[in-house]
């Protein structure tokens, strides 16, 4: 199907080197990509897509995520972020990459923007599965034992959607990478924020082999795939945690503590953009565990933005709530306000009544030291509430008891909530101020 058009393919975009530029004999053995040496989690597996001598370009290869597989990562600078919520120009495509299979189109992909550090490296070796498979998105597994590797192979992102019409996986998995990678380095200059995300273990890429057939002569193609790598959050999400086997009390902890969470990180300049219970971690909600034990942490970046980037798109909206943080510096953004009506994602889990949630947020934060005042009636909860004005004496310095730092001086946060966009909850936080 695809030979001659992925050959065209590289030729046109000038790239030095194919990926296929290796051929091997018909009778050559291809073990190597198998099996090579025993270890305590089964076969060891080198970097290769296919345990098969070859494969038919049209075909996917198997899975290569899968306990036992073992690489060499390389240390790689990301591209800037580009994609949902940015402006940044976006990375030149594959002409006529829809009227190919899609490992032609993984294999005639132009290079990953960034820079590779070649001399920095690490061995990793998968020792548990998270989640992987076809058309799953970035592939999640455990390497080493005690480390998250978010794999983003455009191999196995779905290619076709419910109408049948192709994605472009490429872009897809590039731009997950970029805008994550992004977000976990902005997060690293905050030290409230590493708190309640997983530790950052850096950028790094991959050669993924695969050995394939063109005409006659089977060639080993290499992809370079890139990943994060990061800390391996034990704990429940908080989706699966069952609500009603927990006391009002630790409910109440919990929820107060994810929206605490939200809001540090979102201080530190990310907006998530995806802040829902299967992206939260939750530790210490056993039976009998009081509510000091609690950890909360968040995870999934690939759809956050860096509200401090040169080209995040909604810079234009984000004047008004400067002046705001400036004015009230150090103190955060309200919950009150800035959830105000869109406690919908956590209250059809249960954590929080739809019909009270307004209340809730009133008696847990209206007199919180730590964020910025709110003006409110709760008997009439229709009333959308409002940041008090600014008065000579309120901006004194209070413990948050979140441990901000300094990472956002005055004049440079910027507002907005994960349900909305940045322009809409902009307008929302910056109501009356």
């Amino acid at each position: 199907m695809g030979g001659m058009a992925l050959h065209s393919l590289h030729a046109s975009h000038d790239v030095a080197a194919s990926p296929c530029d290796k051929s091997i004999s018909s009778d050559s053995s291809v073990a190597s990509h198998g099996s090579a040496h025993s270890s305590k989690h089964g076969a060891h597996r080198q970097a290769s897509d296919s345990e098969d001598s070859d494969i038919d370009l049209t075909k996917q290869p198997r899975l290569p995520y899968v306990v036992g597989f073992s690489t060499i990562a390389t240390k790689h600078k990301p591209p800037e972020p580009f994609g949902v919520g940015y402006s940044t120009e976006d990375a030149p495509e594959v002409i006529g990459w829809q009227t190919l299979s899609q490992l032609e189109y993984c294999l005639a992909r132009l290079p990953l923007g960034g820079n590779t550090i070649s001399h920095e490296t690490k061995t990793l070796t998968v020792t548990s599965v998270i989640r992987t498979g076809y058309g799953r998105g970035a592939q999640l597994v455990v390497v080493n034992e005690d480390t998250v590797a978010k794999i983003y192979d455009p191999l196995y992102y779905e290619y076709t959607n419910d109408f049948d019409i192709k994605q472009d996986i490429v872009y897809d998995a590039d731009g997950d990478y970029s805008r994550e990678a992004s977000a976990y380095i902005e997060l690293q200059k905050s030290t409230a924020a590493s708190k309640v995300v997983p530790a950052y273990h850096g950028t790094w890429t991959i050669d993924i082999d695969v050995i394939v057939r063109k005409g006659e002569t089977p060639q080993k193609c290499t992809r370079r795939v890139p990943l994060i790598l990061m800390e391996y959050l034990r704990g429940q999400p908080m989706v699966n945690i069952e609500v009603d086997s927990l006391s009002q009390r630790i409910q109440s902890q919990v929820l107060r503590e994810v929206l605490d969470a939200e809001a540090v990180i979102y201080h530190a300049g990310i907006d998530h953009r995806d802040f829902l219970p299967r992206n939260i971690m939750i530790t210490g909600v056993d039976k009998g565990d009081e509510p000091s034990c609690l950890v909360v942490k968040v995870f999934d970046f690939n759809c956050s933005t860096v509200l401090g980037h040169p080209r995040y798109r909604d810079r234009q909206y984000i004047h008004q709530t400067n002046k705001l943080l400036a004015k009230w510096h150090p103190k955060l953004l309200n919950p009150i306000v800035r959830w105000y009506g869109q406690m919908n994602e956590l209250s059809v889990p249960g954590w929080c009544s739809a019909r009270y949630a307004e209340q809730w947020l009133w008696e847990q934060y209206h007199d919180d030291e730590r964020y910025i005042p709110v003006v409110w009636d709760p008997s009439n909860p229709d009333t959308r509430p409002q940041y008090a004005e600014f008065e000579s004496g309120s901006e004194k310095s209070v413990d948050s008891g979140l441990d901000l730092d300094s990472a956002v001086e005055k004049g440079e946060e910027c507002g907005d909530m994960s349900g909305l966009g940045s322009a809409d909850h902009i307008a929302l936080a910056i109501q009356s101020s």
